[in-house]
């Protein structure tokens, strides 16, 4: 059955989205009894989750992002910046902060 889930989800895609996004991950939502299938996008950045494709038990299709939210959500996860945690004591802080600028401190 899950062969069958992704294979509709894909198809679905290509069908409204053309090569803009492809499907990947699939799991079951036991509490809602939905099969999830992860929509992704490939950039240069690598893989990105973009949204997801509910499906009922049987398969139909429940739930789909718009184009417009898969765009918005590719464009928010290209412009986010990266950055790191480092884990310091309290009064190592303040030298870190001398050194590196825009810390945000948790």
């Amino acid at each position: 059955m899950q062969t069958e889930i992704l294979e509709s989800a894909r198809e679905y895609l290509i069908e409204n989205f053309g090569n803009l996004v492809s499907a990947g991950e699939i799991y079951f939502d036991k509490r809602k009894n939905t099969w999830n299938v992860k929509i992704i996008a490939k950039t240069p950045k690598g893989t990105l989750p973009v949204g997801e494709i509910l499906l009922d038990s049987k398969g139909n299709i429940i739930e789909v992002p718009t184009k417009e939210t898969l765009l918005n959500v590719l464009k928010m996860r290209l412009t986010e910046e990266e950055g790191i945690i480092i884990k310091v004591h309290a009064k190592d802080l303040s030298k870190i902060t001398k050194v590196i600028k825009d810390i945000h401190a948790l």
